[in-house]
């Protein structure tokens, strides 16, 4: 059996960073409700397909780390899945087609934070701020937008 330098001692079990182990099934479900988010789906659409990316995460998460990675999976894949079809959807609503483009670079963006939550797990809540200043953003963009419209009648 090979030691580390860090287990001289007879009795040292294997040195494990557990507090960031959370961070790793928050990557993934953040992941999995990119890829979901790609489908630019509005109303009650956005709705299902956040519930789908949930039950994914969710079956994902237990096979991974059981009970709580379930639940952080489907934290992630929830929030990432409403931040990013709402993004989807507005840009295939202005361009076109370039809604296809924007998710094609989603579904790259999924796949390198898949890999920072396999190998740099410390850098998802990077990812998970700036899921969330998106979100907090692009919300309020559209209420100032509807307020001036408000304004206009």
């Amino acid at each position: 059996m090979h030691r580390s330098v860090a287990d001289r001692r007879p009795g040292a079990g294997e040195v494990r960073f557990s507090h960031v182990d959370f961070l790793s099934e928050l990557g993934i479900g953040i992941a999995i409700g990119m890829l979901a988010g790609t489908t630019g789906t509005h109303g009650s659409a956005r709705g299902r397909m956040t519930l789908l990316a949930v039950a994914i995460a969710l079956v994902v998460g237990f096979l991974i780390a059981g009970g709580l990675g379930a639940l952080l999976t489907a934290i992630g894949a929830a929030g990432a899945c409403l931040v990013l079809s709402d993004l989807v959807s507005g840009a295939s609503r202005r361009e076109g087609s370039g809604g296809g483009a924007l998710g094609f670079i989603v579904a790259l963006a999924a796949l390198v934070v898949v890999a920072l939550a396999l190998l740099v797990p410390v850098l998802i809540v990077l990812v998970a701020v700036a899921l969330a200043w998106l979100g907090i953003s692009r919300h309020r963009r559209a209420q100032r937008k509807h307020a001036g419209l408000r304004v206009l009648r």
